[in-house]
């Protein structure tokens, strides 16, 4: 009987305390000691990336979302300066070229600045393991792209239809037709 009188004794002055505080609070104590939750309604802005394009763009390895990314693009010295806050010597013989090494975390990294002499897709990319990769499209269209340079005819195609047989250092670039998943 006692235990049960003094849990109670205790809840009552705890209660009362409590009432007592929050009769004392001024509005200075309601806007710097709020604890603000983030809105899970609205999305951050993403922050801009550190380079307009980049053609040798590199996915750092830590896996989360959404990634980090580096541009890994030579660049005169006048021209690191300007775009970024980190610039490093490429590796090769002194002096060489400059490499930004500023990091974007979103999920586009943005266009690549050369155009691949095939367009802007392709359906049928085959390209090396290496790092960057080393790709050629097989597409076969109705003529070649203007930045192709070794346009060949399709043997035994009607309508006539090409392969550019260029190659391109760097991603193949989006596919032409989405794929269709059931």
């Amino acid at each position: 009987m006692k235990s049960g009188m003094a849990t109670t004794s205790i809840l009552l002055f705890l209660l009362l305390a409590g009432l007592t505080a929050a009769a004392h609070r001024t509005a200075d104590d309601d806007t710097n000691n709020n604890i603000r939750l983030p809105n899970y309604g609205a999305q951050a802005p993403e922050p801009a990336r550190p380079w307009n394009c980049c053609d040798n763009i590199e996915m750092l390895p830590e896996k989360i979302f959404p990634p980090r990314w580096r541009c890994n693009d030579e660049l005169e010295p006048s021209q690191c300066v300007a775009a970024c806050k980190v610039c490093q010597e490429a590796p090769g013989p002194f002096p060489g070229p400059l490499i930004c090494s500023d990091v974007y975390w979103g999920v586009d990294p943005g266009p690549f600045c050369t155009e691949r002499p095939w367009g802007k897709c392709c359906d049928s990319a085959i390209c090396t393991k290496s790092i960057p990769p080393i790709c050629q499209c097989a597409d076969e269209v109705d003529s070649c792209a203007a930045a192709c340079k070794d346009c060949q005819p399709v043997e035994s195609s009607e309508p006539p239809r090409y392969v550019c047989q260029d190659q391109f250092t760097g991603q193949p670039g989006p596919r032409c037709t989405p794929d269709e998943q059931n």
